[in-house]
């Protein structure tokens, strides 16, 4: 049950305050009355509220979410469980749920749905907002072609009425000492490094040719690798059968997971073993004697214990994965060129209410007043859920609008110095929905990498991806005591100690992990420098594990602008980190 505190602490991890008493108190009533959690509230509220326009929580507003997501969840949700569907007035019809299946089968091979049995969705990390733009400008004056709907090119005074555009909210490092301004004398090698194999992806892949086998032999090489890995920290015996019964304290190593379908928690706790030690058996875990603990599925874990009866093994210690070493490769920036300027945003780049993409032009603007050594634009360019995209609302070819976007951002910079790198995003209508995701396919003198990816900025490492996967670990993750100082960073902590760019098994909803090809592209081979982690979670930059950790959130944030951050590398006298050469601002676009 959530508590006040809870539902103060989940909210303001998305930015938000409620600092009234009756507000608070209200949400709680609502996470009794509908059976969630807090954290499932606030995540409700950020998707109603930036697709409603509504900046501040109110009674009222929180009445308006009542009616127009909670209570039809838990009609949906009633819906599943009973296999019938209530009766509708509108059509006059009532009948099983699944009565829609030919329709979604008609319309996915190209055919027309009738209107009747037409349903839309909408994603659950509320990437598909409303956002409004303002007056469109020369630089993107190539989003508004005749070809255009109405809706798509009709600009909003929202905006453009914003007035905290280039206002700093975040930093890190030492400010005083950035001077934000890029050498001309310097032009930085930028390469993109492997991950898990020998080489970086960089085509695609035949994709959903998976089989269960291959699978479950890629899951279970990630348990033995990092086993491996923590054989010092277990002890010198040798890890036991998860089943041998046992009165002395054994070690053991495996992946959590649940013992039912639903989310994770303290009574319903796996351990499933690798073959190789334990056949692949599971065995439920007692959390009882433990002070703290931060566990989600997949996640690989080192435990000494004892398992009395064969049945429950009883943890006494727990050790959550291994923080690899920094890069070997010595840095190579020098204080007499200066510091190497970087700037990164992440999609969306354009509001939900039309393309005119103004927040890219924004910070396009910026980089030509302010041209850094080093550009990354972080996809989705095009959302598969943008509101426009799922309406069909376009007059052109999703690849047209996804060219033009493309054909902006070289055109703006042309002329400049900046090099420019564009991740690619499974969020991206013309990308494979599929993770790890193959670089766009681009010229143009832009250098595509895929998601995830490894940069080396003149031997600075800087792992980076474009999926939310601090939202998704948040959604997933339990922990003990449940108000815990510093979640961003335990859940940073994660990917580092796990070591790969995304460790959830099974995948968020959405999500389509090719588990192989995870296994190769997708695994950190060192700990980086710096990490770009963007999220819907709040904006941060902080130091985790002797890693820069930044997370500059979305460049378009509902129906107003969102941030971008801007990142000096200076020359390090310590080649184990960077922490302290690094100086980050996060700034609103």
């Amino acid at each position: 049950m959530s508590t006040l505190d809870q539902v103060v602490e989940d909210f303001e991890t998305f930015g938000i305050s409620l600092e009234d008493n009756k507000l608070v108190e209200k949400c709680v009533d609502l996470c009794q009355q509908y059976g969630i959690d807090s954290e499932e509230l606030a995540a409700s509220w950020v998707s109603y509220s930036t697709s409603h326009g509504v900046d501040v929580p109110s009674e009222e507003a929180l009445d308006q979410l009542e009616r127009d997501i909670l209570a039809k969840k838990k009609k949906k949700t009633h819906t599943a469980n009973t296999g019938f569907k209530f009766y509708d007035a509108t059509n006059d019809s009532f009948g099983c749920e699944d009565g829609g299946q030919d329709e979604d089968l008609l319309a996915a091979y190209g055919g027309t749905p009738s209107q009747q049995n037409k349903r839309s969705y909408a994603p659950e990390d509320g990437s598909s907002r409303k956002r409004h733009v303002g007056p469109a400008r020369s630089i993107s004056a190539q989003f508004s072609p005749a070809t255009l709907s109405a809706s798509v090119a009709m600009p909003s005074q929202m905006y453009s009425s914003r007035t905290n555009s280039g206002r700093v909210v975040a930093t890190f490092g030492d400010v005083n000492k950035a001077t934000w301004t890029a050498s001309s004398k310097l032009i930085p090698e930028v390469s993109c490094l492997a991950m898990g194999g020998d080489v970086p992806l960089t085509e695609a892949y035949k994709h959903m040719f998976e089989r269960v086998r291959d699978v479950g032999e890629a899951l279970d090489d990630v348990i033995t690798d990092l086993a491996d890995q923590m054989t010092n920290l277990l002890g010198p015996d040798e890890p036991a059968h998860l089943r041998m019964a046992s009165h002395e304290t054994v070690s053991a190593v495996g992946r959590i997971c649940c013992d039912s379908v639903g989310h994770l928690n303290a009574a319903s706790v796996l351990l499933e073993g690798s073959r190789k030690a334990a056949a692949g058996d599971a065995v439920p875990l007692d959390l009882s004697s433990l002070k703290q603990f931060s566990l989600f599925p997949g996640q690989i874990v080192g435990i000494r214990g004892v398992n009395a009866t064969g049945n429950k093994l009883l943890v006494q210690e727990l050790i959550s994965g291994k923080i690899l070493p920094p890069p070997s490769d010595p840095v190579s920036i020098t204080s007499g060129l200066g510091p190497v300027q970087v700037v990164v945003g992440c999609g969306p780049f354009t509001t939900s209410d039309n393309l005119l993409y103004e927040p890219l032009t924004d910070l396009l603007n910026a980089v030509q007043n302010n041209p850094p050594h080093l550009l990354i634009l972080l996809g989705p360019f095009l959302d598969a859920s943008h509101p426009l995209i799922l309406s069909n609302e376009l007059g052109e070819t999703h690849e047209a609008v996804f060219n033009r976007c493309l054909r902006i951002i070289t055109s703006a910079l042309e002329n400049l110095p900046t090099q420019v790198v564009l991740v690619s995003s499974s969020r991206d209508v013309c990308a494979p929905m599929v993770y790890p995701t193959p670089p766009y396919n681009v010229g143009g003198g832009v250098t595509c990498v895929s998601d995830p990816a490894l940069l080396s900025i003149e031997g600075v490492v800087m792992a980076i991806t474009s999926t939310d996967v601090l939202f998704h670990l948040g959604r997933e993750e339990i922990s003990f005591p449940p108000q815990g100082s510093d979640r961003l960073g335990r859940l940073t902590r994660h990917i580092l100690s796990q070591q790969s760019m995304y460790p959830l098994y099974p995948p968020a909803e959405g999500m389509c992990v090719e588990h192989e090809q995870a296994e190769t592209y997708a695994r950190l081979p060192c700990t980086p420098h710096i990490l770009v982690i963007p999220s819907d979670l709040r904006y941060f930059a902080k130091e985790v594990e002797k890693c820069v950790v930044v997370n500059p959130e979305r460049l378009a944030k509902g129906m107003g602008g969102g941030t971008y951050a801007m990142l000096e590398l200076h020359s390090s006298q310590d080649r184990h980190t960077m922490v302290s050469s690094v100086v980050t601002k996060i700034v609103k676009v």
